[in-house]
């Protein structure tokens, strides 16, 4: 699956993810099943055609799904094991490339959806590692159905967070820790901040 595709595929996934100061004492197939509901409401609730309104969509991905992601662990995952090649200034900054990137992609899906649905499958929870996953599928107007598992970890002071998904076998952050390793190799740290820093100013979602 290519990145676009990857990319729109992952959008839903991610306006489910749970709002970190919200999901503490809640178990992964709540979070999944509230947060899905609320968010699919709204956008069935908006007024005019969304497709029409892309600022409506920018601002519903900043407020509900930025909140969602633990954009610390993201960053983290997606930059591997060169995590500790990288100061704490460039971390951030990558960090905060990362989410611009993803407010950007993660609207443009947003602008064509027309009432699709989910069909929630099972959840699987591991206290004692404090690890679960939960499966869920989403409905697609011009094909099948396209089958997501979140990845979850639980952290003492906000309860289970999502920090991955999974779609049609393919991991977001392991799909952006290879082209983040690839950059690295070539160019360094500096290389790969530098490349985020041009996609984000031309408005290209691909890395």
């Amino acid at each position: 699956m290519s990145i676009k595709a990857l990319a729109a595929a992952v959008l839903l996934a991610f306006l489910l993810a749970p709002a970190v100061s919200s999901t503490e004492g809640r178990d992964p197939e709540t979070i999944v099943r509230d947060t899905t509901e609320t968010v699919l409401q709204e956008l069935r609730d908006h007024d005019g055609d969304i497709a029409e309104d892309p600022d409506f969509v920018h601002d519903l991905v900043r407020r509900e799904v930025l909140p969602r992601i633990n954009m610390q662990l993201v960053t983290r995952f997606a930059l591997g094991r060169h995590w500790n090649d990288a100061s704490e200034e460039q971390r951030e900054e990558i960090r905060e490339e990362i989410t611009t990137l993803l407010i950007r992609t993660y609207s443009q899906p947003l602008l064509e959806y027309r009432g699709e649905e989910v069909t929630y499958r099972s959840a699987r929870v591991d206290e004692d590692r404090g690890r679960a996953s939960m499966r869920v599928e989403a409905e697609q107007r011009d094909g099948p159905a396209i089958p997501l598992t979140y990845q979850f970890r639980k952290h003492e002071r906000d309860g289970w967070q999502i920090y991955d998904v999974v779609v049609e076998g393919v991991s977001l952050v392991t799909n952006y820790r290879d082209a983040f390793s690839s950059e690295i190799r070539r160019s360094g740290v500096d290389g790969l901040l530098e490349r985020l820093r041009e996609r984000n100013r031309r408005g290209e979602t691909e890395l």
